[in-house]
């Protein structure tokens, strides 16, 4: 499973994520990680993103036409802010919910169910008939007795496994379920001729082992009828679709008491997340989650027996994310942890990519001045991979025309190979790469990629 929670895109993003982008150039940051992304699933996997309402539109449209809409699973409706909340007074309306995109990497992907076991609560009826049928009729191809309401009695006990439950006959159960349909097609269009609430005993349907069922007409002044059935014998538990809406106000409220990091937008509570883990993921699965923020699926992941992949590209890593899941491991008992029993444990790898003209750009980016910026310039004309279609001579003859600080640091990242940012690793074993790598560092690099012989 795949689960990012992007920068939404409105200005107002917690974290320092860019958060202003255009929202053809935000599809576009979407849409390069998700192609990527969509290669790394299994077969078997899903990617999920959630979103606010700004973006929501557009990227489902995007994804819709990137993945195709046979891999739309469906949208999770997630209810974050009280409907009543008075600190919006200024807005045209209480923005109360995000939504979360759930796409599959099979077109054939079969949606999980809630499974439930199975209760005694509504098996609380006992059905009993006095003497032999008032008539005995052939009905969809079985012999049904039937008894009119002096000679039936029913009674509403304690819940008992034994006793029975009575559903009423409407909406989906008259046509998704056989005793509904076989209701609707034999026994309904005898209203007319028989007394209000008389008792169908049908042979031969049902799997709650009592060998029958019985039926009844619907009583005076009402519609529907109904059935009355044990307790079915074939699975001691029930298989119930998910609601497309979740109420998660509650845990959003105190999202900031989680963790080790507090801030004012953008933190996911860890129940939120558990529940898509839950339901999308088994013991063992690997979780990937590229938008890493302060780690709470990470940290979810760990605490439920799932592995896990984090990715993060802003500093805080080291002072956010990372410290997050030493707690975890140490044992802390916020979020989930009570909930799943978690005692502490388990561990996780911690790499950084080896910066190249990354680190370039983090410097430009600090510089406060022209000369500070210009000593960067001189180190990057030296080692720095600059874009291929440069020409050096006519952009230095340019570039002390710009007086700002931010037009010279403009034009000077610009002139950086993005392609560039980081050593790759197949260059590890070059002459110049491998002088600037120690030993340790070497060796944990080939076996993170079980390249121990160099192939």
């Amino acid at each position: 499973m795949i689960y990012i929670d992007p920068p939404y895109n409105t200005n107002e993003d917690g974290f320092a994520y860019n958060d202003r982008f255009s929202r053809s150039a935000w599809l576009t940051f979407i849409k390069n990680r998700v192609d990527i992304a969509m290669d790394l699933l299994e077969d078997t996997g899903v990617i999920l993103l959630q979103v606010s309402f700004h973006q929501y539109p557009y990227l489902r449209t995007l994804l819709d036409t990137m993945l195709g809409e046979n891999r739309h699973v469906f949208d999770m409706n997630v209810l974050v802010r009280h409907p009543q909340r008075n600190l919006t007074v200024d807005k045209p309306f209480n923005d109360v919910m995000e939504y979360t995109l759930i796409y599959s990497k099979n077109p054939n992907f079969e949606m999980p169910k809630q499974v439930e076991e199975k209760k005694v609560d509504k098996y609380n009826q006992i059905v009993s008939v006095d003497g032999k049928p008032d008539e005995i009729r052939e009905m969809g191809g079985k012999k049904v007795e039937i008894y009119f309401p002096n000679k039936i009695s029913v009674k509403k006990v304690d819940p008992n496994k034994n006793n029975l439950h009575r559903e009423t006959i409407r909406g989906s159960i008259r046509e998704k379920n056989s005793s509904g349909r076989y209701y609707v097609a034999n026994i309904e269009p005898l209203i007319e001729k028989y007394p209000a609430s008389t008792l169908f005993k049908v042979p031969d349907i049902g799997d709650d082992g009592l060998g029958f069922r019985y039926f009844e007409l619907p009583k005076k002044n009402l519609k529907n009828g109904a059935y009355y059935q044990g307790m079915p014998q074939s699975s001691k538990v029930t298989k119930k679709p998910y609601p497309n809406f979740m109420d998660f106000v509650e845990k959003y409220n105190s999202v900031n008491t989680e963790g080790v990091y507090s801030f004012r937008n953008g933190k996911k509570p860890e129940a939120l997340v558990g529940k898509y883990i839950d339901i999308f993921t088994d013991i063992d699965d690997i979780v990937l989650d590229f938008f890493m923020g302060s780690a709470t699926t990470q940290a979810v992941a760990m605490k439920m027996g799932r592995r896990f992949i984090g990715i993060e590209q802003m500093d805080y890593i080291e002072t956010v994310s990372v410290p997050r899941l030493q707690k975890v491991i140490e044992g802390e008992q916020g979020g989930i942890s009570k909930d799943v029993g978690w005692q502490g444990g388990g561990s996780f790898v911690y790499a950084e990519l080896m910066e190249k003209n990354q680190g370039y750009l983090h410097d430009l980016q600090k510089a406060t001045s022209v000369k500070e910026l210009m000593r960067v310039y001189d180190r990057m004309k030296e080692n720095a991979d600059l874009d291929f279609r440069l020409d050096l001579e006519k952009f230095e003859e340019e570039l002390p025309k710009l007086d700002s600080v931010e037009e010279r640091r403009r034009e000077l990242v610009k002139i950086l190979d993005k392609n560039q940012l980081y050593y790759n690793y197949a260059n590890i074993d070059d002459a110049d790469v491998r002088d600037l790598i120690t030993d340790s560092d070497y060796q944990f690099n080939k076996s993170f990629y079980n390249d121990r012989d160099g192939e």
